[in-house]
């Protein structure tokens, strides 16, 4: 989730990482794969494939809403290549790996630390595309990015090998830009994420995402899909999966004043509970680095109205906790509850949110408590976001070309059919 982010010259430094929570990771290195210098790799230009091919690169996912906090993907970047488990974000745009471990990494965890080299100068286009206000030509490409949960990531951007591998198990390897971090920030609203990964991995459409790049490099669509499961675990894919679009309900994307999408924003959408309406025209962002799902005040009021109102004195109200939910005593609640449903009037579609895509049952506390959140108690301002929870065992698509935004219900924990 990447509200604010800016880049500039900064000198590389080694600085003190402090932790980021989101996942526990543990990488492991591809001994398999092709043992090409730093030189080499940088500059082999683009790989000789066949532009008029339409590639598509499927990733199996790990992770969880509760109590994990987000879904990984590993990553195989740098020579030798190593596997680095990134915290999966259609909200921003940059990805980003550690320079260095944290200082309390688990003694028994294999982390391999990201050494940054081939910095990326100042007037790189991939530089001046996170951010046009500096148009300083010499010095390293520095960056500062700062997330909705308070998180932020200030390192450089740097070129190097990013491996992926196609389902006859044959691998490319792409010289690509992204960020390094060398600063990272721990948010004061932990909720669910409590630990860390190696970074995270920007699917957003700015110029120095990953999909964008591979898109400008004529090899893949400009789209991805995601399949979260509410078991753990799932899948991603980038490029055209072209058995993946089929049976989906689309609506449009909405562009910013500045002509870019914002972080796959939609709308208008009126929200609905148990068929009552609770509020009309609002515009929700999907997010998959947001594990809960967050409505500004006046929208999350009346859909805690509807839901309150319903529920009567059927369960037990117990104190909200530290995580801002609301919690009602007992785990086996979901009868209880009705569907929400965001509805988008202009495309004449619907994302219906059964009890299971927004509730959270908590086994320590014999609670469940809502997995949706007032965005401006979670610091967040006005903003109305669909998150992990609500994304959950339904096959999203987020097709830039066209402009739209896809889902279905599906079987997430099961491979791609």
């Amino acid at each position: 989730m990447d509200l604010k982010g800016t880049s500039g010259v900064v000198p590389l430094r080694k600085v003190l990482l402090l932790v980021l929570t989101l996942c526990v990771i543990f990488s492991v290195s591809l001994s398999n794969m092709n043992d090409t210098t730093n030189y080499q790799i940088l500059n082999s230009g683009k790989p000789k494939l066949s532009k008029s091919y339409d590639y598509t690169f499927h990733f199996a996912l790990h992770g969880n809403v509760y109590p994990l906090g987000c879904y990984k993907v590993k990553v195989a970047i740098g020579n030798p290549p190593k596997l680095y488990k990134l915290d999966i974000d259609s909200g921003s745009d940059l990805t980003w790996v550690q320079s260095k471990p944290y200082k309390s990494c688990p003694p028994h965890s294999r982390y391999y630390p990201y050494n940054p080299n081939n910095n990326l100068p100042c007037n790189d286009p991939l530089c001046v595309g996170l951010n046009k206000k500096f148009r300083t030509s010499t010095g390293a490409c520095g960056y500062t990015v700062e997330y909705g949960d308070g998180t932020s990531s200030s390192g450089v951007l740097v070129r190097d090998f990013i491996s992926f591998r196609l389902d006859n198990d044959s691998i490319l390897h792409f010289p690509l830009g992204f960020g390094i971090g060398v600063d990272q920030k721990p948010s004061e609203h932990h909720h669910f994420s409590h630990y860390k990964t190696d970074g995270v991995f920007g699917l957003g459409n700015g110029k120095i995402s990953i999909l964008s790049q591979l898109s400008s490099l004529g090899y893949i669509r400009n789209l991805f899909g995601h399949c979260l499961s509410s078991k753990g675990g799932g899948r991603l894919f980038l490029g055209n999966d072209k058995t993946s679009k089929s049976s989906l309900v689309w609506t449009q994307m909405l562009k910013s004043q500045s002509s870019n999408i914002d972080h796959y924003r939609a709308g208008p959408v009126d929200l609905l509970f148990n068929g009552k309406q609770a509020v009309k025209g609002v515009k929700v962002n999907f997010d998959s680095g947001s594990a809960h799902t967050y409505l500004n005040q006046k929208a999350y009021k009346a859909l805690f109205d509807l839901m309150n109102n319903d529920l009567g004195k059927r369960v037990q109200r117990v104190h909200e906790d530290d995580t801002l939910a609301i919690c009602w005593k007992g785990q086996n609640l979901f009868g209880y509850f009705k569907n929400i449903v965001f509805n988008f009037p202009k495309t004449s579609s619907q994302l219906i949110l059964t009890p299971q895509s927004y509730l959270i049952v908590s086994d320590f506390y014999n609670t469940t408590c809502l997995g949706i959140l007032d965005s401006s108690e979670a610091g967040l301002g006005d903003v109305n976001i669909i998150g992990d929870i609500s994304l959950q065992d339904k096959l999203v698509v987020y097709d830039n070309e066209k402009m739209q935004i896809g889902w279905r219900p599906d079987n997430c924990a099961s491979p791609r059919s």
